[in-house]
């Protein structure tokens, strides 16, 4: 749903556009025209969700693994720092390495997400366990 509603939401804007376009302009979408667009958006939308995910966080004992376009993993004691960043109401979550670098997660995220706070909870202690290594310390 967290990317399902902001796609839907951008092909009707886009179809809405191309219609104000084409009025301005003095043509008309036809009837046709205009129910192809909306059912293009609709159905992008519903099987969007259906996609297995291309991206996410996998917490394992010894490191943090961040799927996405890309596999990258970090070592728990690599990890000096997590912060909640908000851009535009939307919260996510920022890691900090040793090497000054900051990865922006791209799940979890507060958008149309009820459990983003639990999921930084879980984040923020499997982190606090074992950011000394393997034994913790």
């Amino acid at each position: 749903m967290q990317i399902a509603v902001p796609v839907l939401g951008g092909l009707l804007a886009g179809t809405a556009l191309v219609y104000v376009l084409l009025a301005a302009t003095g043509e008309r979408m036809t009837a046709g025209e205009l129910w192809a667009c909306v059912s293009a958006a609709v159905v992008a939308s519903a099987a969007l969700p259906l996609l297995p995910p291309s991206y996410g966080v996998k917490l394992t004992d010894s490191r943090l693994v961040i799927r996405g376009a890309g596999r990258r993993e970090i070592e728990w004691r690599d990890v000096t720092g997590l912060e909640i960043r908000r851009s535009v109401g939307v919260r996510t979550v920022v890691v900090s390495v040793t090497d000054g670098r900051r990865i922006p997660l791209r799940a979890p995220m507060s958008f149309l997400d009820r459990r983003f706070d639990d999921k930084v909870k879980v984040l923020t202690e499997w982190w606090t366990a074992r950011r000394g290594g393997p034994d913790g310390a």
